[in-house]
């Protein structure tokens, strides 16, 4: 997987009006990690990895083109309808893991609420063959800008291609967003330039987690669980985090016949790991970058993140942050 992404050794702040660049060096870490680096990948780059590696196991099967179209359980298994390509299917297990993205039918199925919000702006993501990095943005960076604030990111090893995200309000008509889109880029770019647009999508973005992670023999995970802004890349790393959890507990119970109380230590503890601090971390850097009306607040952020960075150990700190999403072994 490593050869197959982008190494960001260090990613950055860029105050567009100054200049400033607000530098985080992931070298702190260099005596500590393995991988002390971020690895930008695309998530069809990730799918076809993990297929690829499913294709290795012969009980593994992908049913592709397939949708569900209900499940009902009870005291011994669940049953799911399926459609797919020779049409209807009956499927029965004794457990069933909801992981089918931010508008799943398992999670309605079984009941359960998507709670919280939806933000004000929309996203708009362009993929540019312009490099970035000749306006003194990192791998991966943030412009911090009150009205032309963006994430950015380098898409491969080239130099040539990179992801340019930022938001506009919700107000403005969808239809029209590549109409609009020259004057965004003419404030951000020397005069003249042509961005290189490859590609683009707009959507709406969500704070969101299910009601609980679990109903019955029904467990929720990824986005089916819970979803995030982009701004601090923890939708699919949070969705990692509960595979890996969840799979060593499911193979526990299945497998060692162990209490399916732990089930119900997955959901409790992948639910408060979300609420308690994905959301709030990526909600941040969602105002920091992308949605600010604050100008004061926003210089005050700034001269906090000047001050992390100069120190050594306030950045190692500030870095870590992010740990906490993590779960500890449930066995």
């Amino acid at each position: 997987m490593t050869h197959a992404g982008l190494a960001v050794h260090q990613w950055s702040y860029k105050v567009l009006r100054t200049g400033e660049r607000i530098v985080f060096e992931l070298g702190v870490f260099a005596d500590e990690f393995e991988h002390p680096y971020l690895l930008n990948l695309s998530q069809e780059t990730l799918t076809d990895i993990l297929v690829a590696h499913l294709g290795r196991f012969p009980h593994a099967r992908i049913a592709w083109n397939t949708r569900v179209t209900g499940l009902v359980q009870d005291d011994h298994a669940v049953t799911i309808s399926a459609e797919g390509p020779d049409g209807e299917r009956t499927l029965r297990a004794g457990r069933v893991v909801g992981a089918d993205g931010a508008h799943s039918v398992v999670r309605r199925a079984v009941g359960l609420g998507f709670t919280g919000l939806t933000w004000e702006d929309r996203l708009v993501v362009t993929d540019l063959r312009f490099d970035l990095s000749t306006l003194g943005h990192a791998g991966a960076s943030f412009q911090i800008d009150p009205e032309h604030g963006a994430l950015i990111g380098e898409l491969d090893r080239s130099g040539g291609l990179w992801r340019y995200t930022y938001a506009e309000s919700r107000s403005l008509p969808e239809e029209t967003v590549i109409d609009r889109m020259p004057a965004v880029f003419k404030a951000v770019l020397p005069e003249g330039s042509d961005p290189g647009l490859t590609r683009w999508s707009a959507y709406r973005v969500h704070e969101r987690a299910a009601d609980r992670f679990r109903a019955g023999r029904v467990l929720l995970a990824g986005d089916a669980a819970h979803v995030t802004n982009p701004s601090s890349a923890l939708g699919l790393a949070g969705g990692l985090l509960d595979s890996f959890v969840l799979a060593e507990a499911l193979a526990a119970v299945i497998e060692d016949g162990a209490s399916g109380q732990l089930l119900g230590s997955y959901a409790e503890a992948r639910l408060r790991a979300f609420l308690d601090m994905a959301s709030p971390l990526s909600s941040d850097s969602m105002r920091l970058a992308l949605h600010r009306d604050d100008p004061t607040r926003l210089e005050a952020e700034v001269e906090h993140y000047r001050q992390v960075t100069g120190d050594r150990d306030r950045l190692r700190e500030y870095l870590l942050l992010s740990r906490d999403l993590e779960t500890r072994s449930l066995l």
